[in-house]
């Protein structure tokens, strides 16, 4: 995969998250699981987990979306446990507070 970078973003709990961040026309692998972010230049647009990664960011619907909003990078804590998932989601909406409600 073609990182641009890791690092790490904080969460409103205080808590830290490892984050990699890649170019916005990555493929992922299938089912990489984890909390993406969803990124214009520096402005969080969207916060989502899901399985399959992938899977969310290349259909249609979202693809033109994110191409409407300027997407620049693709933020990703992998994380295979839904429940875990959940929280971090919560965690990072919280901090960052994405411009997009749904997608």
């Amino acid at each position: 995969m073609r990182r641009l970078e890791s690092t790490t973003i904080q969460g409103r709990s205080g808590e830290t998250y490892s984050m990699n961040t890649y170019p916005a026309d990555m493929r992922f692998n299938d089912f990489i699981a984890g909390v993406y972010i969803l990124f214009a230049e520096e402005q969080a647009l969207y916060v989502g987990h899901s399985d399959n990664v992938d899977m969310v960011l290349q259909t249609s619907k979202v693809a033109d979306t994110l191409k409407d909003q300027g997407l620049s990078k693709i933020g990703l804590v992998r994380n295979g446990s839904p429940t875990r998932r959940e929280a971090i989601l919560s965690d990072l909406s919280k901090a960052l507070s994405p411009t997009l409600a749904s997608l």
